[in-house]
């Protein structure tokens, strides 16, 4: 083609006709400039498509974390009501000062032990985090389209960060919990765990037992505070699997397109 055109422009000015050459000049530059805007928007649409494809597998990633990191939230969450729950409970029995109450614990202290057990437990989820800490260090997050998916995922992390910020707190008040009734834990000892070990039965008085552990106003004053951190771990914890629902929404929508 560039041939053909330089063979007419080399006729048109030995004839010396100017105008015409002028013309098929002016046609050469345009057809120079559409094969360039061609070339220019085939590279745009291979650049493109290499995005979309990479964001697809993004997504999924990220799809499958979080489907994780859903079942791990609600699963801990079962566990942190039985807490909140046994440990009401405790504190309930303790400020009641029912006699009938301890009389029970005389006949059902494996019950005691049970609520003690779960009562001062400690959970917390652990989100899978893998395929966006890759997404931030590789620098590739604005390949994600959706703005309110950015944005949501964003304050996802933001949420792991700095949302739990209560850990050494609740690990320190589960020692002294376990300080503050050492002496009465092997009286505490659920049968079936003293068979486990090998163990003769529980040999004194429980009613004498659980009066003494109901008594204790510092035990109760720390598990308390211990309840109040975990209330607000377990509000954090359905605020974030909201939002992990509201991620796998989106991400759902988008890979749908």
């Amino acid at each position: 083609m560039i041939k053909l055109f330089r063979n007419s422009r080399k006729k048109l000015l030995d004839k010396n006709k100017t105008q015409r050459y002028l013309k098929y000049a002016i046609g050469e530059i345009i057809l120079v400039v559409i094969g360039i805007l061609i070339a220019l928007q085939i590279n745009t649409w291979n650049e493109n498509r290499k995005a979309a494809n990479e964001e697809h597998k993004i997504l999924t990633a990220l799809q499958s974390d979080f489907q994780v990191s859903k079942t791990r939230i609600e699963n801990v969450m079962v566990q942190q009501k039985r807490v909140l729950d046994y440990s009401k409970i405790l504190i309930e029995i303790h400020e009641s000062e029912n006699e009938h109450n301890y009389e029970y614990f005389d006949t059902h202290l494996d019950s005691l032990d049970l609520l003690i057990g779960y009562g001062t437990s400690f959970y917390r989820a652990e989100p899978v985090t893998g395929a966006y800490n890759a997404l931030i260090s590789a620098g590739k997050v604005d390949l994600i389209k959706n703005e309110n998916l950015r944005h949501l995922l964003a304050q996802f992390s933001s949420e792991i960060e700095s949302g739990f910020e209560d850990h050494n707190i609740a690990m320190d008040l589960l020692i002294i919990l376990t300080n503050q009734i050492s002496d009465i834990t092997l009286k505490l000892a659920n049968k079936k765990f003293r068979n486990h070990l090998n163990l003769i039965p529980r040999k004194h008085d429980t009613l004498i037992v659980s009066k003494k552990f109901f008594s204790n106003d510092r035990y109760f004053g720390n598990l308390y505070y211990k309840l109040v951190l975990e209330k607000n771990r377990y509000d954090r914890q359905q605020s974030m699997l909201k939002q992990a629902d509201s991620i796998l929404s989106l991400i759902d929508s988008e890979l749908e397109k």
